[in-house]
Parts: C-alpha cells; sequence; structure tokens
C-alpha cells in the first residue's frame, strides 16, 4: 500500500516508527558489545579506583587492606603473580654448612663428627629449599611471612599465619619473632585443634574454662617459628613489596578493555536499506510492508557483529575500524611500564627480548633484593642450629648462586677446587646437592661401588688430562674457548654474531 496524502501529525509518527525500528538492532549490539563488557573486568567488581588511591595516600591505616589487594592481584593478574613469583624463585637456595666458632686444640675428632652429622641431618629435614622460596613469595606478596614450625624426628612443616593474628613483639640475636593473637580461637575453637597442643594449653591461660579472660595472656609468642619481612628495617608496618604497583596493574586492565572494546568495534558493520520517499521525505511504503522487509534480513544476518537499520538517503554498509597504529601498541607500552616501575628488565617477561648480556647485568639487583630475604631465613634457620646445643658449632651458609648466574658459580668453584682450596663441598652444592648428598653419595661412591678405587681408578677423559697435545695443537683441534668457557661475557655485537652464524 503506498503512501500519498497524510497530515503533519500522521507523517511524524511514520517517521517516529521507521527511527525506532532502524537503529534498536544496532542500540542492542552496541551496548551489549562494546559498554557492557566493561563489568567483566573482575578487579573493578571488588576494587574502585578512587578506593585504592585512597588507601595508597595512607598506607598505615589501610595496611590489611592493600594485603587483602595484592592478594587479590596475585590471584586474578598474570603480570603480578610473575613478578612475585620472579624474586621469589630467582635464587637456587643452594647451601653448604660450615663450621663455627672453631677451636684448633683439643678437638675430639669422632664427637665433631657426630655433631656435623646430627646437623647435616636436620638441616636436609627442614626441607630449607621448599619452605624458604614458600616464605619468600608469601613476604614479597603480603610485606610479610609469619610461620609457625612443625617439627618431628623425621618431618618438618611451616605453617603460614595470617598477618592479622600476628605481629613482631621481639628480637632474639638479630632474628624477628612475633606473636600470635589468642583472640583468633574465640570465633574459631575449632581450629584450636590443628594448631596443637601448645596453642591450646596458651588458648587456657588466656580463657580458663570456668573463669574470667587474663587479657595480659592474650599475645602468645610462638616456640619455633619463621618470619621473613619485605622491609626488615620496619617491624611496625609491613605493606606488600610491590605496593607502589597496584595503581599500574589497574592501569594495565583499563588498556586491555579498550583494546578488546576497539576490536570489537573494528569488526561491527552496519547495513543500511534505502526506502524510497516523496518530496516531502515521507517513505512512499507501507510501514508494515517495510517492516517485513526488515525482519527478513535480519533473520538471515547471524552475526551479532552486523547491524542493521532503514533510511531514506542512498546508503549501503558502514565500518567502524580505526587504523591508527598507535592504537595497537598501548597494552604492550603499559606491560613495558609495569615493570620498568618494578625496577627489573621487561624483557624477562614479555615476548621483545633484549640480548642475554643486558639481562644478565640487570638482573644482579633483583638477586641482591632475593638475597636480603634468604639472609633473614638464613640467620633464623641458624639460630635453630644453636639452640640445638652441640659440642662444636656449625652454621647453615646460602649462596647467591641464582637462575642467571649458575654457570659462573659452578665454573668459579670448580676451578678454586683444582688449586687445592677447601671448596669441594661448595663445588658439590653449586652442582644442586646439599650437605647430605654429600655424606650419602660419598659414601655410595666409595665404600659401596668402589667407584674411586677400583671401577674409575683414572679421572674421566677429557681435555685437561690428556698428554702429549700442547695447547696450541689442541686449539687448532678443538677450536678456540668461548667467551663463556673463559669465564668472560659475551656483549651485544658478539652475541648478534653468533645468531647470524
Amino acid at each position: 500500500m503506498r503512501v500519498t496524502d497524510i497530515s503533519d501529525e500522521q507523517r511524524k509518527k511514520i517517521l517516529s516508527q521507521y527511527s525506532r525500528l532502524s537503529f534498536a538492532k544496532i542500540q542492542k549490539n552496541i551496548l551489549q558489545d562494546l559498554i557492557n563488557n566493561k563489568s567483566e573486568s573482575v578487579i573493578y567488581t571488588r576494587y574502585d579506583r578512587a578506593k585504592v588511591i585512597e588507601m595508597l595516600d595512607n598506607p598505615q591505616r589501610y595496611e590489611s587492606d592493600i594485603r587483602e589487594l595484592s592478594n587479590f592481584l596475585y590471584i586474578v593478574s598474570g603480570h603480578y603473580r610473575r613478578l612475585v613469583d620472579y624474586f621469589a624463585t630467582i635464587l637456587l637456595f643452594n647451601y653448604t654448612i660450615i663450621p663455627n666458632k672453631i677451636t684448633v686444640e683439643d678437638i675430639d675428632a669422632e664427637k665433631y663428627k657426630q655433631d656435623y652429622i646430627e646437623v647435616v641431618n636436620t638441616t636436609d629435614k627442614w626441607n630449607m629449599e621448599q619452605e624458604i622460596s614458600n616464605a619468600m613469595k608469601i613476604a614479597i606478596r603480603d610485606g610479610v611471612f609469619y610461620g609457625i614450625c612443625y617439627e618431628s624426628d623425621d618431618s618438618f612443616y611451616v605453617k603460614p599465619v595470617n598477618p592479622k593474628y600476628a605481629k613482631i613483639s621481639s628480637i632474639e640475636d638479630g632474628v624477628a619473632v612475633f606473636s600470635f593473637d589468642l583472640d583468633f580461637f574465640s570465633k574459631n575453637k575449632d581450629l584450636l585443634e590443628i594448631y596443637g597442643k601448645e596453642f591450646e594449653s596458651a588458648y587456657r591461660k588466656y580463657k580458663p574454662e570456668g573463669g574470667s579472660t587474663n587479657k595480659e595472656n592474650r599475645w602468645y609468642e610462638v616456640k619455633n617459628q619463621l618470619v621473613i619481612e619485605a622491609d626488615p628495617s620496619d617491624h611496625y608496618y609491613h605493606l606488600p613489596m610491590f605496593t607502589s604497583l597496584l595503581i599500574s596493574v589497574f592501569d594495565l586492565d583499563d588498556y586491555k578493555m579498550l583494546q578488546k572494546a576497539k576490536s570489537e568495534n573494528d569488526n561491527y558493520k552496519a547495513l543500511g536499506l534505502q526506502l524510497p520517499t516523496d518530496e516531502d521525505g515521507v517513505p512512499l511504503m507501507d510501514f508494515d510492508q517495510a517492516e517485513m522487509y526488515y525482519e527478513h534480513i535480519v533473520d538471515a544476518i547471524s552475526n551479532e557483529n552486523i547491524g542493521v537499520f532503514l533510511s531514506p538517503f542512498s546508503v549501503n554498509d558502514f565500518s567502524f575500524t580505526n587504523g591508527k597504529m598507535s592504537d595497537t601498541n598501548t597494552v604492550n607500552d603499559a606491560e613495558k611500564s609495569l615493570f620498568n616501575s618494578a625496577g627489573v628488565t621487561g624483557g624477562l617477561f614479555l615476548s621483545n627480548l633484549t640480548s642475554s648480556s643486558s639481562i644478565l647485568l640487570s638482573v644482579k639487583p633483583d638477586e641482591q633484593v632475593a638475597y636480603q630475604l634468604l639472609l633473614q631465613a638464613q640467620r633464623s634457620f641458624n639460630l635453630k642450629i644453636k639452640k640445638l646445643n652441640l659440642t662444636y658449632g656449625f652454621k647453615v651458609k646460602f649462596s647467591q648462586q641464582s637462575i642467571f648466574n649458575n654457570t659462573e658459580y659452578v665454573d668459579r668453584y670448580a676451578k678454586a677446587s683444582q688449586y687445592g682450596l677447601p671448596v669441594k663441598s661448595l663445588y658439590l652444592s653449586s652442582l644442586g646437592f646439599n650437605a647430605s648428598d654429600l655424606l650419602g653419595m660419598t659414601y655410595l661412591e666409595e665404600e659401596i661401588l668402589k667407584l674411586g678405587q677400583e671401577a674409575w681408578l683414572h679421572p674421566l677423559v677429557s681435555s685437561s688430562v690428556q698428554s702429549g697435545v700442547s695447547s696450541a695443537e689442541s686449539e687448532d683441534a678443538n677450536g678456540r674457548p668461548t667467551a663463556e668457557e673463559s669465564g668472560e661475557q659475551i656483549g651485544d655485537a658478539g652475541e648478534a654474531s653468533r645468531e647470524q652464524n
């Protein structure tokens, strides 16, 4: 049916109908795909940016909230998690048992050996490599690690304590000691038995059955414990090591959502259906008939990123692609900024790796940061060794060996042992064996398998033990030693030459 003679009021009504029909589908797509996707960010459903800024303006007041936020980001942000794990796992935790307070007179060799073996077996039971690594991870993430040590004759375990219920109460031999808030069990009595007899006894002194609460016994100093602080210079407040990066993590999440919205927008297309109109712009087709054709076309399009609308103007299709190259690098730049703000090289975490020589130099400060945390654990475990009350003193010493300087440490101790220096145990430690492995493998190979006396009486054949060949001939035959073999670092130019053969 053709529309010819209509009043102004009818004309406005018809145009309004077409207008609502034209943009209904487009409005649905835009709101659902581009705007509502903002709610996909898990971070913003719980933490508001303004609240985070307020927390960082007064970190001491919001210490617990900042710690909770750090825990939350560790779960939902891959970048934040990798950054925390990086500092907690960069070291290899190789250690050696070293004599302490040596006296060269009147040493009972048999008793000395017995004390050494006891320390070796005890440290092996402690499984310090794993326990300290886990503790360092929590200390970096939360700002401090409080742990209760449970120990038997053949097992050892460190139970983490929620920092809400612990605080530093004293210093013993340079080691921080924490006290536990026994009021925690007032609402968690079912957990009291899990914590053990020590806490059950302490809680009864705090809240005796049928008696009044002794407030002076509320804070209980745990007997066997482990404390690692992200900042050991301040025993009163403990903030996550990367508190200053929390806003940067939010910014990265913002950029990711914006880039996703841009990608959705680039894939969106609108199809325009031209309607014949009279000289006054009134459609010449009946509304019901036009709506029918419109619905046919809409039903034929299955892609939700394509919208359809009616218009009296001559149109075909519309694309919303933004071709600016700068927009595609926004997230990458935000990632670089995050790691730069943390003081670490982005080449360790991002795909655009820099040269290996540059990375080896840039990780040196990172190794020192991790080693300072490790020294706290080392001192704590040495205090435990002192409490064994042995006749002769020993201590555990961790090296600064990391995943980056591993080969350097092995070569250093290998060369030192060749010159007769007393570093054989350190050499074995650099290879990843602890003191217990040293004793066990030595006894197995020498006393049981007789490898050094029978099977391997002569050294294994290598270029260093072959005779009759001059160094010049050896170099001509085997080639010049690499920079790494000579204990040197290859430069950027040399690395580029290697890549180009």
